[in-house]
Formats: C-alpha cells, sequence, structure tokens
C-alpha cells in the first residue's frame, strides 16, 4: 500500500510506465494502516475489485466522499457501473475504459472527463480528469483497481475559453480578410513624419495599380482630378487632425487606367502633442452601390411621387397592434395631422375614429385581418379642427408563414359623395313625406332638419317662417326650446342676430363670431348662454322673391368656412324652397278645389274625362249627382253616357263628338238627359280635344251644366209670349180695327172726334209695348 499511495502522492510519475505490481499479502491484509494511508491523501480515490461488468467498490477515502456528497456505506459494496449512472448517459464510457484495463493491465487516463452535480444552487458541471490503475495479484491477474480524480474545471474551462478566443481570432481574421475583398476595400496609412504611403494590395486594385508602383502623398492627390473632391478631402483630414480625430467622406477618382470610379474613405488621424504624425483607414470602391443607391433614390423619388400624387392616403401598420409605421403627407390635407403627429402615438387611428363609429369598425377590421382577408370598409374621422370626414379604407393583409404581420392600405376622403348620397336619399325621404298630405310641413322640415344633424353632428338646425316681418318657429330638433321660444316673433332687422339680418336683406349671412358681430348685440347674451358661438343664415326666397323663411345653422364653436356645411346649406335652403313652396300651393290648390267644388254644387256644373284609347270616363262628383247615379253602381264609358242619353237626341251627340274628334276643334251642344227615376233634365256641355305627340287624339275634357231650370223658365216664357201675342194682343188689335171703323164712318159724316185719336194712339203704343214684350221673352235662353 505504501508503494500505492507513493504512486498517488508522487504526481503519477510511474502513471505512463508498465505497471506490473505484486503487493504482499500482508499489506493488503492490514486494512486499518492502508485506510489511514487513503485518507490522508487529498485526492479523491476509490478502489474497485476487478470483478467485470460490476466493478464492486471496495474502499473510498474521504475526499471521494465528500466530492460525491456520498456516505461510505451507499458506496461499499455497491456496483461501480450502477451508481455512476446517474453521472454518465452512456455506459459504454465508463466500463469500456474499465475492461480495457483489466484486458490490458495498464494503467488509463481519461482527460476532461465531464460531470454534472446537483447542488442546493442547482446543477454545476465540472471536470476532471480520471486516472485508472491496476493493481495484480501473484499470478498477474488484475484484482483491484485503484481510480483517482483530479478536479481539473478551472483549468478546462481556461483551456476552452483560450481556445474559443483564439477561434474567434482565426475566423475573424478570416472573415475581415474575406470580407474585404468581397468588399472590394483597402487599408491605407500615411507616415506624415516621414511622408510615406502604404497601400493594400486591393487598395492598389480599386486605383487600377501596377502591384509594384510605389506611391507618394501628393501622388495619392493626383487621383482626385476634380478640384471640388480634393477640396473636401484635405478639409475632412484637417478637421479630423484639429479634434475629431475621424473623417468619413465619399468622392469620385480617376484611376490610374482613366477610369471615373466612386470611393468611400473613413481615416483616423493619430496627433501627439498636437502634431499629427499618423494618418490610417479603409477605401472601398462604391461605385457600384453609388450606381444602385443613385437609381434607388431616383426610384424612391418617383415611388413617393408617385404616392403624394396619389387622392388619398397611403398607409403602412403593424397588423397586430394597428400602430403604423409609415403614413404619407397627403394626410395633412385629408385630417389636417401631421404625419410626425400620427406616427408619435401608436394609438392615434383609433382614437381619432369618430365615436359613433369606432367599435364597430375597429372589430370589422380585427377580424378581417385575423381571416387574412383583404378589406374595404367606410367610416368617419374627427379633423384636427374637430370637423368629420368619411373615409373608404382599402386595406390590403400582407402575411408570413400563415400569420398576418403588416396591413396596407389607402385611405380615400368620400365626404362629398358620401354626404351627397345621405342628401339624395334624405331628400327623397321628405319629399315622399311632402307627398303624404297626413303629414304636417312642421313635421316634415323637423325629420329633415334631424336628418342634416346626423350628417354633420357638429352642427344644430333651425328654420324660421318669416310672417308680417316677423319670425316663428318652424323646426328646430336640438336647439334648446327656451332659445327657441325667444326667437319666436321676433321682429326682424338688422340686429335681430343673423336669421334676422338674413331676413330683412334677402341674403346669406355669416356670423363666425356671435359674440363680436353687431347683428347678435342684443342677443349674444342668449346665444352665450346655450354655447352657440357661430351661426349661419340662408334665406328662403319663393318664385316672387320674397324671404318666406330662413335657415340657421349654429356652431360650438367659431367657424367662418366650410366647404361641406355651404354645399349642405345650399342643397338644403334649396330643397326646403321647393317643399314650402309645394305646401302653399297645395293649400291654395285645396282652398281653389274646395271652392270650385262648392261653386259646381251650388251651379249644378259637372266636369268629366274621357280616355279614349282605354274608353275610360271619368266623373266629378257633381256629375253623378246631375245623371242621378251612384258613384259605386255606375261605369262611365262613352256608350255608357250614350245610354243616358234623350233617344231623340242620342244621334245628334254622337255625331258632334266624333266630329271634334275628326276636327279636333272644341265643341259645345246641348242634351237632354234621362235619369233612372225617368226624370228628363237639359244640358249644355263643352268638349275639347287632347292630342298625344303624334297629332293622333288622345284625351276629351269637358264639362257640363244642368240648364233644365232655365229650360223650363224659357218654355214659360214662350208660353206667356204666346198668350201675349195671341190672347192679349187679339182684342186690342180688334179694338184698333173698331176704332178705325168708327173714325171712317165719322169721317163720312163731317163729324171729327178728337176722343177717338187719343184712344186710337193709346192702343198703338199698348200694341208696340206688347210687341217688346214678346220679342225679349223670346230670345231669353
Amino acid at each position: 500500500m505504501l508503494v500505492i499511495y507513493r504512486f498517488i502522492t508522487l504526481e503519477r510519475v510511474l502513471f505512463y510506465q508498465a505497471i506490473d505490481m505484486r503487493l504482499p499479502a500482508s499489506l493488503i491484509a492490514n486494512e486499518q494502516q492502508w485506510t489511514m494511508l487513503f485518507n490522508a491523501t487529498p485526492i479523491p480515490t476509490i478502489i474497485l475489485k476487478a470483478d467485470q461488468p460490476l466493478f464492486t467498490v471496495l474502499f473510498a477515502n474521504e475526499a471521494y466522499l465528500l466530492l460525491s456528497d456520498l456516505r461510505a456505506d451507499s458506496l461499499v459494496g455497491k456496483s461501480f457501473t450502477v451508481l455512476m449512472r446517474g453521472f454518465y448517459h452512456d455506459m459504454q464510457q465508463i466500463q469500456q475504459p474499465l475492461q480495457q484495463l483489466v484486458h490490458d493491465r495498464t494503467a488509463q487516463k481519461q482527460s476532461g472527463v465531464e460531470y454534472q452535480f446537483i447542488t442546493p444552487q442547482g446543477a454545476v458541471t465540472k471536470y476532471f480528469d480520471i486516472y485508472n490503475t491496476p493493481v495484480a495479484n501473484d499470478d498477474g491477474e488484475v484484482e483491484f483497481i485503484i481510480r483517482t480524480i483530479n478536479d481539473v474545471t478551472e483549468l478546462w474551462e481556461s483551456q476552452q475559453r483560450e481556445k474559443a478566443i483564439h477561434e474567434d481570432l482565426v475566423r475573424h481574421e478570416r472573415f475581415l480578410t474575406d470580407s474585404q475583398r468581397v468588399g472590394n476595400v483597402g487599408n491605407w496609412e500615411v507616415d506624415m513624419l516621414k511622408r510615406t504611403v502604404i497601400w493594400s494590395e486591393v487598395l492598389k486594385d480599386i486605383y487600377e495599380l501596377p502591384a509594384d508602383h510605389e506611391l507618394t502623398f501628393e501622388g495619392g492627390l493626383s487621383f482626385y482630378k476634380d478640384e471640388a473632391s480634393r477640396k473636401a478631402l484635405l478639409e475632412a483630414v484637417d478637421t479630423a487632425i484639429k479634434g475629431s480625430g475621424m473623417f468619413d467622406i465619399e468622392l469620385g477618382i480617376l484611376t490610374h487606367a482613366g477610369n471615373m470610379r466612386w470611393i468611400r474613405t473613413i481615416g483616423k488621424a493619430d496627433v501627439n502633442d498636437g502634431q499629427c504624425t499618423r494618418l490610417y483607414g479603409i477605401t472601398q470602391d462604391i461605385t457600384a452601390s453609388k450606381k444602385i443607391r443613385n437609381v434607388l433614390t431616383e426610384s424612391r423619388n418617383q415611388y413617393q411621387a408617385l404616392i403624394e400624387s396619389v387622392d388619398g392616403v397611403v398607409w403602412e401598420a403593424d397588423a397586430n397592434t394597428f400602430a403604423f409605421n409609415y403614413i404619407s403627407s397627403k394626410i395633412i390635407d385629408i385630417l389636417g395631422y401631421t404625419p410626425e403627429q400620427w406616427l408619435s402615438d401608436p394609438n392615434f387611428w383609433a382614437d381619432h375614429i369618430y365615436h359613433g363609429d369606432r367599435e364597430w369598425a375597429i372589430d370589422f377590421c380585427q377580424r378581417n385581418t385575423k381571416e387574412e382577408m383583404n378589406h374595404v370598409f367606410d367610416y368617419r374621422m374627427v379633423k384636427a379642427d374637430g370637423g368629420i370626414v368619411w373615409i373608404k379604407d382599402l386595406v390590403s393583409v400582407i402575411s408570413e408563414k400563415g400569420k398576418p404581420t403588416v396591413l396596407r392600405g389607402v385611405m380615400i376622403d368620400v365626404s362629398v359623395s358620401k354626404l351627397l348620397a345621405s342628401l339624395d336619399h334624405l331628400e327623397k325621404s321628405m319629399l315622399q313625406l311632402a307627398a303624404d298630405s297626413e303629414e304636417s310641413i312642421h313635421r316634415i322640415i323637423h325629420l329633415y332638419l334631424k336628418g342634416i344633424e346626423d350628417l354633420l353632428p357638429h352642427m344644430k338646425c333651425s328654420l324660421l317662417q318669416v310672417k308680417n316681418d316677423r319670425l316663428y318657429n318652424m323646426a328646430a330638433p336640438s336647439l334648446p326650446a327656451e332659445y327657441m321660444g325667444a326667437v319666436h316673433g321676433l321682429p326682424i332687422s338688422d340686429n335681430a342676430g343673423s336669421c334676422g339680418m338674413s331676413a330683412l336683406r334677402n341674403e346669406k349671412v355669416i356670423v363666425a363670431d356671435i359674440s363680436t358681430h353687431p347683428a347678435w348685440h342684443d342677443h349674444k347674451h342668449l346665444a352665450s348662454k346655450f354655447g352657440l358661438r357661430s351661426c349661419w343664415s340662408y334665406p328662403i326666397v319663393n318664385s316672387d322673391n320674397e324671404v318666406v323663411a330662413v335657415l340657421g345653422m349654429y356652431f360650438d364653436d367659431i367657424k367662418s368656412s366650410g366647404d361641406t356645411e355651404t354645399l349642405v346649406i345650399e342643397r338644403s335652403a334649396a330643397i326646403i324652397k321647393v317643399v314650402l313652396e309645394n305646401w302653399q300651393r297645395a293649400r291654395i290648390i285645396d282652398e281653389n278645389a274646395m271652392l270650385i267644388a262648392q261653386g259646381q254644387e251650388l251651379a249644378n256644373f259637372g266636369n268629366w274625362h274621357w280616355d279614349i284609347n282605354n274608353n275610360k270616363v271619368s266623373w266629378s262628383d257633381v256629375l253623378y249627382t246631375i245623371y242621378g247615379v251612384e258613384k259605386q253602381d255606375h261605369v262611365a264609358t262613352f256608350e255608357g253616357y250614350l245610354a243616358l242619353l234623350h233617344a231623340d237626341d242620342r244621334e245628334m251627340v254622337k255625331d258632334t263628338i266624333l266630329g271634334a274628334l275628326h276636327s279636333k276643334e272644341d265643341v259645345m251642344f246641348e242634351e237632354r238627359i234621362i235619369r233612372p227615376d225617368g226624370e228628363i233634365r237639359y244640358l249644355r256641355s263643352w268638349g275639347r280635344v287632347l292630342l298625344d305627340a303624334a297629332g293622333r287624339p288622345e284625351k276629351m275634357i269637358g264639362s257640363c251644366l244642368d240648364i233644365t231650370a232655365a229650360k223650363n223658365i224659357e218654355l214659360q216664357l214662350w208660353d206667356i209670349a204666346w198668350m201675349q201675342s195671341h190672347l192679349v194682343r187679339a182684342p186690342l188689335v180688334r179694338l184698333m180695327g173698331l176704332i178705325d171703323l168708327l173714325k171712317e164712318e165719322l169721317a163720312e159724316r163731317g163729324t171729327k172726334n178728337e176722343l177717338f185719336d187719343h184712344i186710337m194712339s193709346t192702343a198703338h203704343e199698348l200694341d208696340r209695348v206688347i210687341i217688346e214684350i214678346s220679342n225679349k221673352t223670346i230670345t231669353i235662353d
């Protein structure tokens, strides 16, 4: 055992020598002695029995127990190969060397064996040099194996670091050399004291110089044929010498072969005690990249010009966060924000969507982006000045490896088209309501103004009717009732606010700041009370150039102009004018129709309309009364009309009407009808033929007057006239004849009697009166 101990402690001087030990049995038997010897060494040591493949542990010294963190009773008597399974992934790593040792009977060394130790602080890796020494018996067979462990972790790690550093240096040097050649980069150095120049081979290749060409300081400057380039280089070097220490410049050169090239030179100046002793650096041939850069610059400029020429905002954003990383300057024209403002806030887009559209617009974009679907959607955004803009956003989803990464799109201002479409729909709805006689004009105007406020949420509308030089409320959906109550009945004048001035002057009045405008001097406190800062007023003028109403648009901020608002006001004023005039005319028509109906009823006068092509006849209510038929029971046709005529008049009336259709001239005729109850009535009818575009009779319109009463009076007058001419005048004529006979008889007698003359004169006078009365009676229609 003493020999073994010395072998271990003398740093294994005999390790590489062949060992053929023969230990006396007395040493091996003296267990206490060699136990003390092995425990005394600081080197972790165990003794294994050569009973392969188990290699049972016979002994482990204290150093080994400390290293393995095990107790002696958990090692001794156990299989070493089984115990080592926790430290080796491949058991051949431990079994094969030991088996080889038993076979060869030769000591072994395993260098840099890696072990993993589990400590309270975690897993720890250590590196060991392991020595396996065989101990043979008297027969020369290996009976025991002494296994010692030397911790070389620090040495091993140091060697690995040095190896890695060396490999990095070699790799970097190789990479630098290759990179310089690939990148066409050359080194140079100038000794400012000796005025000598050193160029690398690559640099000489750049300048197209022979490899054996000797350079001078002045010779190096000769390649800069352009005076401006030479001056720029000298100034850069001078600046580096005086303070910055470095310079980086791009210049054009004319090579030794006469070719034009672009180079980039980066240099550094070593300055000692204010004197430059050395200049050194690198020079790269950037001719190709310069050309590419110029092409790219030109392409970029063209691309940027193309983007800016697009009538919309070109943008790019992160598909996951919606944070924009590019937006064209067109955003200034459309929304009033600068690209810098937009890009400085990752939530800028979402935060500036109009609150009524924000939730659904963001959700719509997120859903389509997640499904990698390109999409187009319209939504409203808030401008820098608080106005509202309709945006049509055309979005492309860019994906990588099945996941959306980038969104690219174009925002187009569609406010005008959107507004016009909405106005068209609103106006159509209002006109439909106006056509419904059941809707009041006040409700129609109220709904229309409310629709305008929905299109332009920052604006409040009102319509004031002008009557007897005063303003009266017609509709104001969003203005306070107290404010409108104060305006109601206000006389129009130059100091009656914007609407009063507009009504008085019959012109548009734009008041940008109510607090300072003279028209609001007497009422600005009222407007201020309700936060009204601006008011635009537009007169509604009828066909007679009379102001019948005033359209008012109120704003909560000072506002002097706005194309959108102006468009809406002008369109609204025009359509309101039409509605008000139609309403007024409808009232007049209704009143006239009522008067006509009353007059027709009183005069027993009816009218008719005959659709010739379809043989449909329309009668007024009075005409049904004249004919004595019920409207629901009688189907008016031309034949049905003829059937109601007196048989003696039927052919005459038919010929008259057909003749009118042929001559296309107006007609007037009298006719008799027989009512269902047998009563005969006399009618006087008028007819007019209406022609189509080809000049053919298309319709006939006319009217009928019941002249039955007049006809009856006429017949009575004829009777009176007959009586006057036959019953009254006949006796008078006879009397006059008798008087003539008496006068003749007296004349024969020679007797003159003035009384008879007087009687005769009176009789003749009475006769003339009777004749005149009879004639007047006959001529009465």
